[in-house]
């Protein structure tokens, strides 16, 4: 299947671009609100599509909308930017494909298909119907996009102390429900108070992104870090014992050791300190983390560049 963007207007001529019924369209602002103003049907489902900020449901909500005039057995879409991938039916011979935009605004690739060959006044149709799912998505998208900026760490792009919270408490209890084990890394950088006097606090924040970037390289994708506040980070690992965690902490502990940062042509070496700890019966996040915190206080005071497993003394 071959797809392109049209960039001529919606009044000029627009047809299938191959045998398999493809068509791409840009659909610009001024041409949405026309179309919208001259199909009640148009506004009828762009009503009831704004009542969710869900951007899967707007989607299925529109599918289901249409279907009795443009028949379908499959819709997807596709927005790469924020990793979504929606599909709904089962895809099939014939296609139609849009990409959505609003000032120049990418919203994603959506694409409905089904066995029969859509006839040019069913693309006419869906072009009018598919004005009705651009702003109430385009809003989805922007609710979604603050939301998981709000979760985020703004220097290195982890999960903030509120997203942590959220996790390991959803983490415990899938833990409890299903009897799995629950790991905990803290890791805090030594010395870094050192860093930034000697080399300036743009530096520290390097050093902070290249610390993330390592430990990111040696998690799991199950696995979840969290920016603890400063220099302290918290690593939650689902289903992992004792022995997987700590194998985990010393790779970490290793690589930083070996990673020499350069900042400003100055290189800059940093060893971090590591308590490690497991969920136990009648846990809760404040238990948990109290005793990985005392066992990276012990690792701290034992020396840095260690790790410290709650209730126990390993290197």
């Amino acid at each position: 299947m071959t797809t392109s963007t049209l960039t001529q207007p919606l009044d000029s001529k627009v047809a299938p671009m191959n045998s398999n019924g493809t068509l791409a369209a840009y659909l610009k602002p001024e041409q949405l609100a026309e179309l919208a103003n001259k199909n009640d049907k148009v506004l009828q489902i762009s009503g009831i599509l704004q009542t969710s900020l869900n951007p899967e449901e707007i989607l299925a909500q529109f599918s289901g909308e249409i279907i009795d005039l443009v028949p379908h057995d499959h819709l997807s879409y596709i927005n790469e930017k924020r990793q979504i991938n929606f599909v709904l039916g089962r895809r099939a011979r014939h296609s139609v494909t849009y990409e959505l935009t609003i000032n120049d605004e990418r919203l994603g690739i959506l694409t409905l298909t089904r066995a029969a060959k859509f006839a040019s006044d069913e693309i006419e149709q869906l072009e009018k119907l598919i004005c009705a799912v651009h702003y109430p998505l385009r809003n989805a998208l922007l609710y979604h996009e603050a939301i998981n900026a709000a979760h985020k760490d703004p220097l290195t792009g982890v999960g903030n102390r509120a997203a942590m919270n959220n996790s390991v408490r959803r983490e415990i209890e899938l833990a409890f429900r299903h009897n799995r084990q629950l790991g905990v890394i803290m890791l805090d950088v030594d010395h870094f108070k050192s860093v930034n006097d000697v080399y300036g606090h743009a530096a520290g924040d390097y050093v902070l992104q290249s610390l993330i970037e390592c430990a990111e390289k040696s998690v799991r994708i199950s696995d979840m870090i969290f920016r603890y506040g400063g220099e302290e980070f918290v690593i939650i690992l689902p289903e992992t014992d004792e022995a997987g965690v700590l194998r985990l902490a010393k790779r970490i502990r290793r690589r930083v050791e070996k990673l020499e940062t350069v900042f400003n042509k100055q290189a800059i070496q940093i060893t971090i300190s590591l308590g490690v700890t497991n969920l136990r019966e009648a846990d809760d996040d404040k238990s948990l983390f109290d005793r990985a915190d005392e066992a990276l206080y012990r690792a701290k005071r034992d020396g840095r560049n260690c790790i410290r497993i709650a209730s126990h003394t390993r290197d």
